[in-house]
């Protein structure tokens, strides 16, 4: 089997070997793992206020977003947010 290897942006080589372990820790919860807080937004330069903004969903959509939101811990802006950010992070892998 032959196994690749992959050059990130900043040059830094990946082995399907690195993949692999990069698997393990994930499948294993990164177990052990040592978490760095930070201040401000990861996807950010700089941190900017938030401000509201309207949708318009179906109530039916309204309360399956409440009800994960409750499951999470998290408030529904909170979900919204994640729920964009993840859809954009999405998309910006699948334009590269």
């Amino acid at each position: 089997m032959t196994r690749d290897t992959y050059t990130a942006e900043n040059g830094f080589v990946i082995t399907d070997d690195i993949v692999d372990k990069w698997a393990e820790e994930a499948e294993d919860n990164f177990s052990g793992a040592t978490i760095t807080q930070f201040a401000g937004r990861a996807w950010e330069d700089e941190t900017q206020p938030l401000k509201p903004r309207t949708v318009r969903l179906s109530d039916t959509v309204w309360h399956l977003i409440e009800a994960d939101a409750k499951r999470r811990k998290m408030t529904v802006s909170a979900w919204t947010r994640n729920a964009i950010l993840n859809e954009l992070s999405s998309e910006i892998v699948t334009q590269k």
